[in-house]
């Protein structure tokens, strides 16, 4: 099934070069994903997504967080219903066939339902609910007005993104050469005085002059006892001797992530800080050398897990070994929702599945981090990151 675009649906000839990979790339993902409609007999798909439409189109904008929905034609190409203000953005992507626009006094939801009524009175549609963007009272309504018949359509597309095209490996190697800046540049701000918006800020401009884009998320500068507690964001705390600075970057290119952590000690570090890295970078090493086509996720997260329980720190352990990485969207830069490296997790690796490797303590004074994003290699683990493995002491 070729891909079509409407030419009149377009202000001007749509601009080829917008798209982060090659026309042809995205022709044969919506074949697969055509494929699939067809033979479940349904007319079209409504995704919502904004990870799924990247996937599909290579189309991205701020803009995903006003509403977007895309129809996915069982023979035709995905057209956008979103807010007007995206119709120019969307409309140069060629693997965009046309966008309903909503404008800003209108309903979303009523401008979705005329579109779909006009077109597919009493058809089969499939819907995406699993996902964030659909709230449960638009997807309500949806049902209630529309004229056609609903179906959930989830996973689909999500069980096409683990293992990654080769133009998807290598702007996940250029989005790690970006994060090894940033965690660079963090590492060599920190000193006694100095603040984490300080080692933030270094840390951002170095990983964005190196060419990563915006993120999915923030990365993670946090110092001295709020380093253990999971997800805490720097607030200006000033960095003190003794503390631990937890870092955690990440670069970004044409939406694909890598990230990495090192820990650092301020000054002299303990015996206790000495033992947790030690641990954590016995961990990630045994990661490395698990990680490997035909395993389930759940043998390599068990052979990481016997590390730190081993050393007795098993109960401070208490994240997956790994995630999933590669499109990530704000609030969240990892495919870890759609697979992962956790205890009992049956999914077998396959070539070209990529992780953010990220084994993590959490002490009752402090945490650490030790991680890498690495790739599954046909025969076993290739590390997209690299950065001197070892606790970085500064500040003495």
């Amino acid at each position: 099934m070729s891909l079509t675009v409407s030419k009149t649906a377009h202000a001007s000839e749509p601009k080829a070069s917008i798209l982060p990979a090659s026309y042809g790339i995205y022709e044969r993902r919506l074949a697969r994903v055509q494929t699939d409609l067809r033979e479940r007999g349904m007319a079209g798909a409504l995704i919502f997504d904004p990870e799924n439409l990247f996937w599909l189109t290579g189309y991205q904008t701020i803009g995903y967080f006003t509403f977007h929905a895309t129809f996915i034609g069982a023979n035709s190409a995905p057209i956008v219903i979103g807010r007007v203000v995206n119709r120019d953005l969307a409309l140069a992507h060629p693997t965009i066939a046309g966008f309903e626009p909503i404008i800003d006094t209108a309903d979303p939801i009523e401008v979705l339902t005329t579109f779909l009524n006009g077109k597919l009175q009493g058809a089969e549609i499939g819907i995406e609910t699993g996902g964030r963007y659909l709230s449960v009272a638009d997807h309500a309504r949806l049902v209630s007005a529309s004229l056609s018949s609903f179906v959930d359509w989830n996973g689909v597309i999500e069980e096409l993104r683990p293992s990654k095209d080769d133009w998807e490996i290598d702007n996940m190697r250029h989005a790690a050469r970006a994060a090894e800046a940033g965690l660079q540049a963090a590492i060599e701000e920190i000193a006694p005085g100095k603040t984490e918006n300080d080692i933030a800020a270094a840390m951002y401009e170095a990983s964005i002059r190196a060419g990563s884009e915006y993120l999915g998320h923030a990365p993670l500068v946090v110092a001295g006892e709020t380093t253990s507690l999971c997800f805490a964001m720097w607030r200006r705390r000033e960095i003190a001797m003794g503390d631990v600075v937890l870092l955690e970057a990440a670069g970004c290119v044409e939406r694909m992530h890598a990230m990495l952590s090192r820990p650092v000690v301020v000054g002299e570090p303990s015996d206790e800080h000495i033992e947790a890295a030690d641990a954590l970078k016995g961990v990630l090493e045994s990661a490395i050398e698990a990680i490997r086509p035909g395993l389930t996720a759940g043998e390599v997260d068990r052979h990481c897990r016997s590390v730190v329980e081993k050393r007795g720190l098993g109960d401070f352990f208490r994240h997956r070994a790994a995630y999933g990485i590669g499109i990530g969207f704000p609030p969240n830069w990892s495919e870890g929702h759609i697979y992962a490296i956790r205890p009992d997790d049956p999914l077998v690796l396959q070539p070209n599945m990529t992780f953010h490797v990220i084994p993590t303590l959490f002490k009752p004074t402090f945490g650490m981090c030790f991680s890498d994003s690495v790739r599954v290699t046909d025969d076993g683990c290739e590390l997209l990151t690299n950065f001197p493995r070892r606790l970085f002491s500064v500040g003495d």
